[in-house]
């Protein structure tokens, strides 16, 4: 259907020099529907898989094999005008170990305040910050496995 097939290092199964990450990944779907799909892909999902796909990366430059598999947790603020919803789903994939779901006018506040600290991260550089990190780790929500 057009979507990448990955091992658990987000490697090619067929070219181990390959890597992939995000909405391209072949994500077997929880049921068959109608028309071809894919399991929906959330912003800390993707920098889940990005995250082991670099640090795996680097094992392949120096020769050893790749070790790191993203958690893929989710976390999403969905922003639907003045109202919202926000979930967490760990992991993103079923069977799930927490899933966490509400709605209502506060998402849409809180989506517009991670987007500001979105983008002053992204401007300093930093992508994960040490307190962020742990924030989320208190949260049982990491972006590696054994972290």
């Amino acid at each position: 259907m057009g979507f990448v097939k990955i091992n658990d290092f987000q490697q090619s199964p067929e070219y181990s020099n390959i890597y992939s990450a995000g909405v391209c990944v072949a994500i077997p779907p929880v049921e068959v529907t109608p028309v071809p799909c894919s399991t929906p892909k959330t912003g800390y999902l993707i920098e889940s898989m990005v995250t082991a796909a670099v640090h795996n990366i680097c094992h392949d430059i120096k020769g050893e094999k790749p070790e790191k598999c993203g958690t893929w947790n989710a976390i999403c603020l969905a922003d639907m005008g003045d109202t919202g919803a926000a979930f967490v789903a760990i992991p993103q994939i079923p069977p799930r170990n927490v899933q966490w779901m509400k709605k209502g006018k506060w998402v849409h506040t809180a989506k517009v305040m991670f987007e500001k600290y979105f983008m002053r991260k992204m401007k300093t550089g930093i992508s994960e910050p040490f307190y962020e990190k742990a924030f989320l780790k208190t949260l049982g929500i990491t972006r590696l496995d054994g972290e």
